[in-house]
């Protein structure tokens, strides 16, 4: 029996839902709604990855956007009382996220959800439904990349940037379609077969890359339980790079900004014998895992190839990772 067989459906599944956003006004809808304003993103788990990044596109527009852990407010929410909140979640019923609400008392709820007809959804002032459709798979794929392109346009119609339009975003979607449905696949297959023998996975990125790390890091946990860490890469190399050995693969996330910054961690990598991969672009000789295309939302392309490199990892290690052990889809 195929192991993952709703996960991988589903990582397939996504170009088809970036192009109903591009053809939605659901970024448009969260621009106007925090346009000038100051704002706090809530998330667990992937979607708090997603509101990482989401707070990180925001701030490079003048914004000024943190990103808080939901399970996390109870201890840390003097700061972001009042505030304009933006809470990511898949279900919309996460007990984490419904008390995060609860005491941050926001002036305004935005509910970015995959599920509006929710306990979130009820008590937002704006509803904005990422529109992924069921997900039958515990690691969440189409909401997290879902919510991924709608915070990532709406913080360029803020600036009123034009390189995340509706064309940059179905030019994404087709260039993804095309990896997905050719012989990359099979490369990456080929790669998690070696990376499922080593005892640990690093994941090093720059900017943007850097929640994408985190989020390649808990897939690869859920779906094959190997132990994976994503890092900032210059902040990997202050200690964390001791745990570099022969034992160890490291993944690369690559664009035009971060060469420079993540070929240093690879360099020390190939020093230790570790097994070197890249995600998004040509570093050197290291072979280049997942769809490359063009940089409006090459975030999304990152997030497919650490889900696709998560479910063959899972794969070559006999994991079922549509039902991770002692995980369930919703956090109660």
């Amino acid at each position: 029996m195929m192991l993952g067989v709703n996960f991988e459906r589903e990582i397939r599944e996504q170009p088809d839902v970036w192009r109903r956003i591009a053809e939605s006004d659901k970024a448009q809808t969260l621009a106007r709604a925090i346009r000038g304003r100051d704002v706090v993103l809530l998330g667990s788990g992937s979607s708090l990855f997603m509101a990482q990044l989401g707070a990180l596109a925001l701030r490079r527009r003048g914004l000024r956007a943190h990103a808080l852990a939901a399970s996390e407010a109870p201890l840390d929410n003097a700061a972001y009382r009042d505030a304009i909140v933006i809470a990511c979640s898949q279900s919309g019923r996460s007990a984490d996220i419904l008390e995060a609400v609860e005491l941050l008392r926001p002036k305004e709820l935005i509910a970015l959800t995959n599920t509006p007809d929710s306990p979130l959804g009820e008590r937002a002032q704006v509803v904005i439904d990422v529109g992924a459709g069921l997900e039958l798979a515990v690691p969440a794929s189409k909401s997290v990349t879902a919510t991924a392109a709608i915070l990532l346009w709406a913080a360029g119609l803020i600036a009123d940037a034009h390189s995340r339009n509706a064309a940059t975003l179905i030019e994404t979607a087709e260039d993804v379609r095309g990896w997905l449905d050719g012989e990359g696949v099979d490369i990456m297959a080929d790669a998690a077969a070696r990376i499922a023998r080593r005892r640990s996975v690093v994941i090093v990125a720059v900017s943007y890359g850097v929640p994408v790390a985190e989020e390649c890091a808990l897939k690869l946990k859920e779906a094959s339980y190997i132990h994976a860490e994503g890092f900032s890469a210059g902040e990997f190399r202050h200690g964390s790079a001791a745990m570099l050995d022969a034992a160890c693969a490291i993944i690369g996330i690559v664009d035009e900004h971060s060469r420079e910054i993540v070929n240093r961690p690879m360099r020390e990598a190939l020093q230790a014998e570790s097994l070197r991969y890249v995600f998004g672009g040509r570093l050197g000789d290291i072979p280049v895992l997942g769809p490359v295309v063009g940089i409006a939302f090459n975030t999304l392309a990152w997030l497919v190839a650490a889900q696709m490199l998560a479910l063959h990892v899972g794969r070559a290690r006999f994991v079922e990772s549509d039902a991770p052990r002692g995980l369930t889809k919703t956090m109660i």
